[in-house]
């Protein structure tokens, strides 16, 4: 089932320097939220995009039947980012 998906963009203003973020949180759905493949490879996906613009992806929410699943609680997100950062440094080494 295709979901429709929210994506918000946000600055934060730190010491000399603005930072960017964004929050997936799909449409709520009556169905369990538990994350299908295509929801994680999308999540990921959003992380790697993100490296590569300097955005930060803070969490993905799924939202549904009276619960919710946060891949920055299950620890989902910064997996994704070492993942980048392991692909980074393969990369550098394959040059």
């Amino acid at each position: 089932m295709r979901r429709k998906s929210h994506v918000r963009f946000g600055e934060r203003g730190g010491e000399n320097r603005t930072e960017q973020s964004v929050n997936g949180v799909p449409a709520p759905t009556p169905r369990d939220p538990t994350p299908s493949e295509q929801d994680k490879l999308l999540t990921r996906d959003l992380v790697i995009a993100g490296q590569a613009m300097e955005i930060r992806v803070f969490d993905h929410l799924i939202i549904g039947d009276g619960r919710h699943f946060s891949f920055a609680d299950e620890g989902l997100i910064e997996e994704y980012e070492r993942q980048v950062i392991i692909l980074s440094n393969q990369g550098r080494q394959a040059l």
